[in-house]
């Protein structure tokens, strides 16, 4: 759960956040009320200034909550870069069509990597060696074609 709540886009974490922290003020207002509710016609009299006390505190402590929460579900962003997008920066068209591929099937074989692209063995023979020489996808040997999957790549 923790990786699914860190993989959300950002104005759904946003939205998140606004929510907990809603909800989080609302239950605090109401455990903290009853300790600032009037206990005399004086403090009756004075309302204005401690009934607002109650909803700072209560406030401030949702804001504290939703900034935690907030470091929580922010955290590494740049860190957490996904690695492919990094490696494509150096690849041609075909390389990052291929490398696509692969990364929607997980794991997939040549000759079905070659139907889907409709490209001819040859190509995606040699793009793939030369793939699999930057370390970037591994092949296995399988019968008459070969396995395909992503190497060290999340």
């Amino acid at each position: 759960m923790q990786d699914n709540l860190i993989k959300l886009d950002s104005v759904t974490k946003i939205l998140l956040i606004a929510l907990v922290v809603a909800v989080s003020y609302l239950i605090i207002f109401l455990i903290l009320k009853p300790f600032f509710a009037p206990t005399s016609m004086m403090d009756i009299m004075n309302q204005t200034v401690a009934g607002r006390t109650d909803t700072i505190i209560s406030f401030i402590i949702a804001l504290i909550i939703g900034l935690v929460i907030s470091f929580y579900m922010f955290k590494d962003k740049g860190k957490e870069r996904d690695e492919i997008s990094i490696i494509r920066k150096v690849l041609s068209e075909d390389e990052k069509k291929i490398l696509d591929e692969i990364k929607k099937a997980g794991k997939i074989t040549q000759d079905s990597l070659r139907f889907r692209l409709g490209w001819s063995k040859a190509k995606v023979s040699t793009i793939l060696t030369k793939l699999d020489k930057k370390g970037i996808v591994q092949r296995q040997r399988t019968g008459k074609t070969y396995n395909i999957h992503l190497q060290n790549v999340k």
